[in-house]
Protein backbone atom coordinates (compact mmCIF):
# COMPACT_ATOMS: atom_id res chain seq x y z
CA UNK A 1 0.00 0.00 0.00
CA UNK A 2 1.11 3.73 -0.99
CA UNK A 3 2.66 5.63 2.09
CA UNK A 4 2.71 8.95 2.00
CA UNK A 5 5.42 11.36 3.39
CA UNK A 6 3.90 15.20 4.47
CA UNK A 7 5.46 17.96 5.92
CA UNK A 8 5.76 17.23 9.23
CA UNK A 9 5.44 20.36 11.97
CA UNK A 10 8.81 20.66 13.36
CA UNK A 11 8.76 23.64 15.54
CA UNK A 12 5.83 24.91 17.82
CA UNK A 13 5.78 28.33 15.39
CA UNK A 14 6.01 26.31 11.96
CA UNK A 15 3.19 26.62 9.38
CA UNK A 16 5.15 25.75 6.20
CA UNK A 17 8.07 24.33 5.44
CA UNK A 18 10.45 24.97 2.50
CA UNK A 19 12.25 22.12 0.82
CA UNK A 20 15.93 22.72 0.89
CA UNK A 21 17.38 19.60 -0.78
CA UNK A 22 16.60 16.30 -1.63
CA UNK A 23 19.14 13.27 -0.63
CA UNK A 24 17.09 10.73 -2.01
CA UNK A 25 16.82 10.18 -5.68
CA UNK A 26 13.03 8.40 -6.82
CA UNK A 27 13.38 4.69 -6.81
CA UNK A 28 15.89 4.43 -4.16
CA UNK A 29 15.00 2.27 -1.15
CA UNK A 30 14.92 3.98 2.01
CA UNK A 31 14.21 2.33 5.21
CA UNK A 32 12.59 3.67 8.45
CA UNK A 33 15.09 6.37 10.27
CA UNK A 34 16.72 7.08 6.42
CA UNK A 35 17.08 11.26 6.41
CA UNK A 36 15.41 11.72 2.49
CA UNK A 37 15.77 15.48 2.71
CA UNK A 38 16.26 18.19 4.51
CA UNK A 39 13.53 20.94 5.47
CA UNK A 40 14.01 24.88 5.75
CA UNK A 41 11.43 25.59 8.57
CA UNK A 42 10.84 28.95 10.37
CA UNK A 43 13.91 28.50 12.74
CA UNK A 44 16.22 25.93 11.41
CA UNK A 45 17.20 23.86 8.29
CA UNK A 46 16.31 20.19 9.65
CA UNK A 47 16.84 16.54 8.32
CA UNK A 48 13.46 15.13 7.23
CA UNK A 49 13.36 11.18 8.54
CA UNK A 50 11.41 8.16 6.30
CA UNK A 51 8.55 6.52 9.16
CA UNK A 52 8.62 3.55 6.97
CA UNK A 53 10.30 1.64 5.18
CA UNK A 54 9.67 1.26 0.90
CA UNK A 55 10.94 2.42 -2.08
CA UNK A 56 10.89 6.09 -3.03
CA UNK A 57 8.07 6.16 -5.69
CA UNK A 58 7.64 9.64 -6.22
CA UNK A 59 8.61 13.38 -5.35
CA UNK A 60 6.04 15.86 -4.92
CA UNK A 61 7.52 18.89 -4.72
CA UNK A 62 10.97 20.48 -5.65
CA UNK A 63 13.98 21.99 -4.09
CA UNK A 64 12.67 25.26 -2.78
CA UNK A 65 9.31 24.71 -2.97
CA UNK A 66 7.41 26.04 0.33
CA UNK A 67 4.28 23.98 1.56
CA UNK A 68 2.18 23.69 4.16
CA UNK A 69 2.24 21.47 7.41
CA UNK A 70 0.58 18.40 6.09
CA UNK A 71 0.91 18.64 2.45
CA UNK A 72 2.44 16.06 0.55
CA UNK A 73 5.64 16.08 -0.43
CA UNK A 74 6.83 12.21 -1.60
CA UNK A 75 5.46 8.87 -1.62
CA UNK A 76 6.75 5.67 -0.78
CA UNK A 77 5.46 2.14 -1.53
CA UNK A 78 6.15 -1.37 -3.01
CA UNK A 79 8.38 -0.82 -6.82
CA UNK A 80 5.64 -0.46 -9.60
CA UNK A 81 2.83 0.22 -7.24
CA UNK A 82 0.45 1.94 -9.07
CA UNK A 83 -0.17 5.68 -6.46
CA UNK A 84 -2.60 6.86 -8.67
CA UNK A 85 -5.53 6.90 -6.00
CA UNK A 86 -3.33 8.40 -2.97
CA UNK A 87 -2.48 10.90 -5.80
CA UNK A 88 -6.32 11.85 -6.53
CA UNK A 89 -6.71 11.81 -2.19
CA UNK A 90 -4.39 14.43 -2.09
CA UNK A 91 -4.74 16.37 -5.40
CA UNK A 92 -7.03 19.22 -3.92
CA UNK A 93 -4.28 20.82 -1.34
CA UNK A 94 -1.10 19.29 -2.76
CA UNK A 95 0.62 22.16 -4.97
CA UNK A 96 3.33 19.86 -6.34
CA UNK A 97 1.41 16.66 -8.45
CA UNK A 98 0.27 19.24 -11.18
CA UNK A 99 2.03 22.60 -10.43
CA UNK A 100 0.16 25.21 -11.83
CA UNK A 101 -3.29 24.65 -10.47
CA UNK A 102 -2.91 24.12 -6.72
CA UNK A 103 -1.00 27.04 -6.89
CA UNK A 104 -3.68 29.69 -8.20
CA UNK A 105 -7.20 28.23 -7.15
CA UNK A 106 -8.25 31.88 -7.81
CA UNK A 107 -7.34 31.47 -11.50
CA UNK A 108 -9.98 28.83 -11.88
CA UNK A 109 -12.69 31.29 -12.98
CA UNK A 110 -10.18 32.43 -15.47
CA UNK A 111 -12.81 31.07 -18.33
CA UNK A 112 -15.24 32.70 -17.02
CA UNK A 113 -13.94 36.04 -17.09
CA UNK A 114 -13.12 36.20 -20.82
CA UNK A 115 -16.14 34.25 -21.84
CA UNK A 116 -18.13 37.51 -21.58
CA UNK A 117 -15.24 39.59 -23.58
CA UNK A 118 -16.52 40.59 -26.10
CA UNK A 119 -15.05 43.49 -24.93
CA UNK A 120 -11.08 43.58 -24.50
CA UNK A 121 -10.70 45.44 -20.91
CA UNK A 122 -12.62 42.32 -18.89
CA UNK A 123 -9.04 39.79 -19.62
CA UNK A 124 -7.76 42.51 -17.33
CA UNK A 125 -9.26 42.50 -14.35
CA UNK A 126 -7.07 38.95 -13.43
CA UNK A 127 -3.45 41.38 -13.50
CA UNK A 128 -4.86 43.29 -10.61
CA UNK A 129 -6.25 42.35 -6.81
CA UNK A 130 -9.54 42.33 -5.98
CA UNK A 131 -10.51 46.12 -5.49
CA UNK A 132 -8.06 47.12 -8.52
CA UNK A 133 -10.10 44.54 -10.62
CA UNK A 134 -13.52 46.22 -9.52
CA UNK A 135 -12.03 49.32 -10.26
CA UNK A 136 -11.02 48.19 -14.14
CA UNK A 137 -13.98 46.55 -14.55
CA UNK A 138 -16.43 49.47 -13.46
CA UNK A 139 -15.29 51.54 -16.54
CA UNK A 140 -15.81 49.07 -19.06
CA UNK A 141 -19.57 48.23 -17.76
CA UNK A 142 -20.60 52.09 -17.72
CA UNK A 143 -19.65 53.04 -20.68
CA UNK A 144 -18.63 50.62 -23.03
CA UNK A 145 -15.65 52.43 -23.93
CA UNK A 146 -12.66 50.21 -25.36
CA UNK A 147 -10.05 52.99 -26.53
CA UNK A 148 -10.79 55.35 -24.18
CA UNK A 149 -9.28 53.16 -21.65
CA UNK A 150 -5.90 53.26 -22.69
CA UNK A 151 -5.09 57.17 -22.10
CA UNK A 152 -6.09 56.68 -17.94
CA UNK A 153 -5.02 52.65 -17.25
CA UNK A 154 -2.15 51.78 -19.82
CA UNK A 155 -1.94 48.74 -17.69
CA UNK A 156 -5.40 47.80 -19.24
CA UNK A 157 -4.61 47.37 -23.37
CA UNK A 158 -1.07 45.68 -23.37
CA UNK A 159 -0.99 44.24 -20.44
CA UNK A 160 -3.27 41.37 -20.83
CA UNK A 161 -1.45 40.71 -24.40
CA UNK A 162 1.75 40.38 -22.65
CA UNK A 163 1.11 38.41 -19.52
CA UNK A 164 -1.73 36.12 -20.71
CA UNK A 165 1.13 34.38 -23.31
CA UNK A 166 3.33 33.05 -20.25
CA UNK A 167 0.31 32.32 -17.75
CA UNK A 168 -1.07 29.98 -19.71
CA UNK A 169 2.42 28.41 -21.27
CA UNK A 170 3.19 27.88 -17.38
CA UNK A 171 -0.50 26.06 -17.14
CA UNK A 172 -1.45 24.69 -19.90
CA UNK A 173 -0.53 21.10 -19.74
CA UNK A 174 2.62 21.47 -17.57
CA UNK A 175 4.47 22.59 -20.60
CA UNK A 176 6.53 24.93 -18.11
CA UNK A 177 6.70 23.51 -14.03
CA UNK A 178 7.61 25.81 -11.95
CA UNK A 179 7.21 25.33 -7.92
CA UNK A 180 4.57 27.42 -6.71
CA UNK A 181 6.95 29.85 -4.51
CA UNK A 182 8.58 30.22 -7.62
CA UNK A 183 5.72 31.19 -9.29
CA UNK A 184 4.31 33.81 -6.81
CA UNK A 185 7.81 35.18 -6.97
CA UNK A 186 7.98 35.28 -10.46
CA UNK A 187 4.63 36.79 -10.70
CA UNK A 188 5.81 39.90 -7.92
CA UNK A 189 8.54 40.68 -9.53
CA UNK A 190 7.07 41.14 -13.00
CA UNK A 191 9.41 37.75 -14.17
CA UNK A 192 7.92 36.36 -17.42
CA UNK A 193 8.92 32.02 -16.25
CA UNK A 194 8.97 31.37 -19.93
CA UNK A 195 12.45 32.67 -20.24
CA UNK A 196 13.74 31.38 -17.13
CA UNK A 197 15.68 27.74 -17.05
CA UNK A 198 14.55 25.10 -14.46
CA UNK A 199 16.69 23.12 -12.08
CA UNK A 200 14.74 21.52 -10.35
CA UNK A 201 13.17 17.71 -10.84
CA UNK A 202 12.29 17.35 -14.97
CA UNK A 203 13.30 21.18 -15.70
CA UNK A 204 11.16 22.23 -12.54
CA UNK A 205 12.05 25.61 -12.06
CA UNK A 206 12.19 26.69 -8.29
CA UNK A 207 13.13 29.34 -6.67
CA UNK A 208 16.69 29.56 -6.60
CA UNK A 209 16.12 29.80 -10.57
CA UNK A 210 14.11 32.75 -10.31
CA UNK A 211 16.34 34.53 -8.00
CA UNK A 212 19.21 33.63 -10.21
CA UNK A 213 17.22 34.91 -13.24
CA UNK A 214 16.55 38.49 -11.05
CA UNK A 215 20.00 38.68 -10.56
CA UNK A 216 21.47 38.14 -14.19
CA UNK A 217 18.95 40.04 -16.32
CA UNK A 218 17.03 42.83 -13.91
CA UNK A 219 16.36 45.05 -16.65
CA UNK A 220 14.40 41.78 -18.10
CA UNK A 221 12.52 41.37 -14.84
CA UNK A 222 9.52 43.40 -15.66
CA UNK A 223 6.93 42.17 -17.45
CA UNK A 224 6.79 42.53 -21.37
CA UNK A 225 9.17 45.41 -21.39
CA UNK A 226 8.91 45.77 -25.23
CA UNK A 227 5.29 44.63 -25.72
CA UNK A 228 4.11 47.89 -23.29
CA UNK A 229 7.26 50.11 -22.54
CA UNK A 230 4.04 52.86 -21.60
CA UNK A 231 2.95 50.49 -18.54
CA UNK A 232 6.35 50.57 -17.27
CA UNK A 233 6.94 54.19 -17.21
CA UNK A 234 3.61 54.61 -15.99
CA UNK A 235 4.40 52.92 -12.31
CA UNK A 236 7.64 54.27 -11.85
CA UNK A 237 6.27 57.45 -12.43
CA UNK A 238 3.48 57.11 -10.12
CA UNK A 239 6.43 56.28 -7.49
CA UNK A 240 8.37 59.42 -7.89
CA UNK A 241 10.64 57.84 -10.23
CA UNK A 242 12.43 55.36 -7.45
CA UNK A 243 13.07 51.24 -8.08
CA UNK A 244 13.46 48.85 -5.72
CA UNK A 245 14.40 45.33 -5.32
CA UNK A 246 12.32 42.99 -4.62
CA UNK A 247 13.30 40.27 -1.36
CA UNK A 248 10.90 37.19 -1.05
CA UNK A 249 10.25 36.33 2.43
CA UNK A 250 11.50 33.72 4.25
CA UNK A 251 9.78 30.59 6.33
CA UNK A 252 11.70 32.47 9.43
CA UNK A 253 10.44 36.02 8.46
CA UNK A 254 6.74 35.39 7.96
CA UNK A 255 7.18 33.69 11.28
CA UNK A 256 9.28 36.73 13.05
CA UNK A 257 6.36 39.25 11.56
CA UNK A 258 2.93 36.91 12.07
CA UNK A 259 4.41 36.34 16.06
CA UNK A 260 5.64 39.77 16.89
CA UNK A 261 2.28 41.24 15.38
CA UNK A 262 0.43 38.94 17.49
CA UNK A 263 2.05 39.70 20.37
CA UNK A 264 2.51 43.65 19.88
CA UNK A 265 -1.43 43.89 19.00
CA UNK A 266 -2.60 41.36 21.94
CA UNK A 267 -0.35 41.83 24.26
CA UNK A 268 -0.72 45.31 26.52
CA UNK A 269 3.13 45.98 26.80
CA UNK A 270 4.53 48.73 29.40
CA UNK A 271 8.45 49.35 29.92
CA UNK A 272 10.01 49.90 32.82
CA UNK A 273 14.08 51.15 32.35
CA UNK A 274 16.59 51.01 34.68
CA UNK A 275 20.35 52.92 34.85
CA UNK A 276 22.65 49.84 36.76
CA UNK A 277 25.73 50.97 37.69
CA UNK A 278 28.12 48.39 36.22
CA UNK A 279 31.57 49.02 37.67
CA UNK A 280 31.97 46.10 39.88
CA UNK A 281 30.45 43.81 37.47
CA UNK A 282 32.99 44.88 34.95
CA UNK A 283 35.82 44.57 37.53
CA UNK A 284 34.42 41.02 38.92
CA UNK A 285 33.92 39.77 34.91
CA UNK A 286 37.60 40.34 34.39
CA UNK A 287 38.81 38.86 37.69
CA UNK A 288 36.75 35.73 36.64
CA UNK A 289 38.23 35.74 32.55
CA UNK A 290 42.02 35.92 34.50
CA UNK A 291 40.80 32.60 36.08
CA UNK A 292 39.53 31.18 32.90
CA UNK A 293 41.92 31.92 31.01
CA UNK A 294 44.46 30.09 33.59
CA UNK A 295 42.40 27.18 33.81
CA UNK A 296 42.19 27.37 30.16
CA UNK A 297 38.44 27.67 29.66
CA UNK A 298 36.09 29.93 27.52
CA UNK A 299 35.59 33.77 28.77
CA UNK A 300 32.83 34.92 30.25
CA UNK A 301 30.62 37.65 29.09
CA UNK A 302 28.65 41.06 30.26
CA UNK A 303 25.83 39.18 28.95
CA UNK A 304 26.50 36.10 30.48
CA UNK A 305 26.39 37.78 34.05
CA UNK A 306 23.12 39.21 32.84
CA UNK A 307 22.22 35.79 31.80
CA UNK A 308 22.76 34.65 35.25
CA UNK A 309 21.82 37.27 37.48
CA UNK A 310 18.26 37.66 35.66
CA UNK A 311 17.81 33.82 36.36
CA UNK A 312 18.51 34.42 40.08
CA UNK A 313 16.15 36.96 39.91
CA UNK A 314 13.65 35.56 38.38
CA UNK A 315 13.57 32.85 40.88
CA UNK A 316 12.09 35.04 43.33
CA UNK A 317 9.80 36.57 41.17
CA UNK A 318 7.69 33.73 39.76
CA UNK A 319 5.05 36.62 37.73
CA UNK A 320 7.64 37.53 35.19
CA UNK A 321 8.68 33.70 35.00
CA UNK A 322 4.93 33.08 33.54
CA UNK A 323 3.10 32.92 30.59
CA UNK A 324 -0.68 34.20 30.01
CA UNK A 325 -2.64 30.92 28.82
CA UNK A 326 -6.46 32.60 28.04
CA UNK A 327 -7.49 29.25 26.46
CA UNK A 328 -6.97 27.89 29.74
CA UNK A 329 -8.40 30.19 31.64
CA UNK A 330 -5.24 30.69 33.77
CA UNK A 331 -1.44 32.43 34.36
CA UNK A 332 0.79 29.71 34.53
CA UNK A 333 3.92 30.16 36.92
CA UNK A 334 7.05 28.01 35.55
CA UNK A 335 8.78 26.38 38.11
CA UNK A 336 11.66 25.88 35.99
CA UNK A 337 14.15 28.47 34.95
CA UNK A 338 14.85 28.71 31.33
CA UNK A 339 16.39 31.78 29.84
CA UNK A 340 15.98 32.26 26.31
CA UNK A 341 18.98 34.49 24.24
CA UNK A 342 17.58 36.52 20.92
CA UNK A 343 20.57 35.89 18.50
CA UNK A 344 20.66 37.58 15.23
CA UNK A 345 20.92 35.27 11.69
CA UNK A 346 20.78 36.56 8.16
CA UNK A 347 17.03 35.47 7.82
CA UNK A 348 15.96 37.34 11.32
CA UNK A 349 16.36 36.13 14.87
CA UNK A 350 16.46 32.98 16.73
CA UNK A 351 16.38 32.60 20.77
CA UNK A 352 18.10 29.24 22.07
CA UNK A 353 17.25 28.35 25.50
CA UNK A 354 19.87 28.04 28.24
CA UNK A 355 17.43 25.70 30.73
CA UNK A 356 17.83 25.64 34.02
CA UNK A 357 20.14 28.98 33.82
CA UNK A 358 19.18 29.13 37.80
CA UNK A 359 21.08 26.33 38.79
CA UNK A 360 24.21 26.80 36.32
CA UNK A 361 27.19 28.65 36.95
CA UNK A 362 29.32 31.55 34.97
CA UNK A 363 31.34 28.64 33.15
CA UNK A 364 28.47 26.24 31.98
CA UNK A 365 26.26 29.88 30.97
CA UNK A 366 29.33 31.15 28.94
CA UNK A 367 30.02 27.64 27.29
CA UNK A 368 26.21 26.92 26.58
CA UNK A 369 25.44 30.28 25.04
CA UNK A 370 28.61 30.36 22.83
CA UNK A 371 27.78 26.51 21.32
CA UNK A 372 24.13 27.88 20.97
CA UNK A 373 24.53 31.13 19.18
CA UNK A 374 27.07 29.46 16.82
CA UNK A 375 24.80 26.58 15.81
CA UNK A 376 22.01 28.98 16.13
CA UNK A 377 23.84 31.29 13.06
CA UNK A 378 24.43 28.08 11.18
CA UNK A 379 20.86 27.14 11.67
CA UNK A 380 21.92 23.57 13.40
CA UNK A 381 19.90 24.08 16.42
CA UNK A 382 16.99 21.40 17.24
CA UNK A 383 13.71 22.72 18.25
CA UNK A 384 14.18 21.41 21.86
CA UNK A 385 17.12 24.29 21.90
CA UNK A 386 14.89 26.85 20.80
CA UNK A 387 11.24 26.34 22.45
CA UNK A 388 9.85 26.00 26.01
CA UNK A 389 11.85 29.74 27.09
CA UNK A 390 10.32 31.47 30.18
CA UNK A 391 11.90 34.42 29.79
CA UNK A 392 13.90 36.25 27.05
CA UNK A 393 17.16 38.95 26.91
CA UNK A 394 17.85 41.11 23.76
CA UNK A 395 21.21 42.70 23.71
CA UNK A 396 22.12 45.68 21.28
CA UNK A 397 25.17 46.81 23.78
CA UNK A 398 27.31 45.73 21.57
CA UNK A 399 26.29 47.60 18.24
CA UNK A 400 26.66 50.93 20.77
CA UNK A 401 22.79 51.25 21.36
CA UNK A 402 22.69 53.00 24.51
CA UNK A 403 18.89 51.85 25.34
CA UNK A 404 15.69 50.49 23.28
CA UNK A 405 12.26 48.15 24.02
CA UNK A 406 11.61 45.07 22.95
CA UNK A 407 8.52 43.26 21.72
CA UNK A 408 7.70 40.11 24.59
CA UNK A 409 8.12 37.31 22.96
CA UNK A 410 5.34 34.76 23.38
CA UNK A 411 4.59 32.65 25.16
CA UNK A 412 6.93 34.90 27.59
CA UNK A 413 5.24 37.89 29.43
CA UNK A 414 8.31 40.02 29.81
CA UNK A 415 11.49 40.24 27.88
CA UNK A 416 14.44 42.18 28.76
CA UNK A 417 16.16 45.05 26.53
CA UNK A 418 19.94 45.34 27.34
CA UNK A 419 21.83 48.27 25.76
CA UNK A 420 25.63 49.23 26.13
CA UNK A 421 27.97 49.75 28.83
CA UNK A 422 28.68 53.45 28.85
CA UNK A 423 31.73 55.37 30.26
CA UNK A 424 31.05 58.61 31.99
CA UNK A 425 31.05 61.09 34.93
CA UNK A 426 28.93 59.82 37.69
CA UNK A 427 28.59 61.64 41.30
CA UNK A 428 29.51 59.28 44.54
CA UNK A 429 30.68 60.49 47.97
CA UNK A 430 29.55 64.15 46.58
CA UNK A 431 33.06 64.11 44.00
CA UNK A 432 32.38 63.23 40.08
CA UNK A 433 33.75 60.27 39.07
CA UNK A 434 34.65 58.11 35.81
CA UNK A 435 32.12 55.37 36.01
CA UNK A 436 30.53 52.73 33.65
CA UNK A 437 26.57 52.53 33.29
CA UNK A 438 24.38 50.55 31.57
CA UNK A 439 20.44 51.19 30.87
CA UNK A 440 18.12 48.03 31.04
CA UNK A 441 14.43 48.27 30.28
CA UNK A 442 11.86 45.12 30.99
CA UNK A 443 8.87 45.31 28.57
CA UNK A 444 5.87 43.70 30.19
CA UNK A 445 2.74 41.90 29.80
CA UNK A 446 0.13 43.85 31.46
CA UNK A 447 -1.82 41.06 31.67
CA UNK A 448 -0.10 39.15 34.12
CA UNK A 449 2.76 41.75 35.75
CA UNK A 450 1.66 44.99 36.85
CA UNK A 451 4.28 47.62 37.38
CA UNK A 452 4.76 47.27 41.07
CA UNK A 453 5.70 43.29 40.07
CA UNK A 454 7.89 44.73 37.15
CA UNK A 455 10.23 47.10 39.13
CA UNK A 456 10.66 44.42 41.81
CA UNK A 457 12.26 42.39 39.89
CA UNK A 458 14.08 44.98 38.43
CA UNK A 459 15.27 46.79 41.29
CA UNK A 460 16.19 42.88 42.19
CA UNK A 461 18.29 42.48 39.09
CA UNK A 462 19.54 45.66 39.49
CA UNK A 463 21.45 44.75 42.68
CA UNK A 464 22.90 41.29 41.56
CA UNK A 465 24.49 43.11 39.18
CA UNK A 466 25.69 45.94 41.31
CA UNK A 467 26.83 43.21 43.94
CA UNK A 468 27.49 40.83 41.42
CA UNK A 469 29.15 38.05 44.43
CA UNK A 470 25.34 38.13 45.87
CA UNK A 471 24.52 36.12 42.78
CA UNK A 472 26.34 33.02 43.68
CA UNK A 473 25.43 32.55 47.16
Amino acid sequence: MAIPVEMPKMSDTMVEGVLSAWLVEEGASVASGDVIAQVETDKATMDLEAYDDGVLLKRMIGEGDAVPIGALIAVLGKEGEDISGLLAKYSAGDGASTPAAPEKPAEAPAPAAPAAPAKAPEPDAQQFTSAEGAAAQAPAQSGGDGAPQAAPAPQAAPAPQAQAAPQMGAQDGGRQKASPLARKMASEAGLELGGVTGSGPEGRIVRRDVEAAMQAAPAQAVSAPQAAPAVQAAPQAGSAGAGYRAVPLTSMRRAIARRLVQSKFTAPHFYLTVDVDMEQAVTFRAQLNALAEAQRRGKVSINDLITKACAVALRAHPYVNASWAEEAGEIRLHEAVHVAIAVAIDDGLITPVIRDADRKGLAQIAEESKDLATRAREKKLTPDEFEGSTFTTSNLGGQGIEAFTSIINPPNVCILAIGAVRDEPVVKGGAVVPGKRMKLTLSCDHRVVDGARGAAFLTALQGYLEQPLTMLL
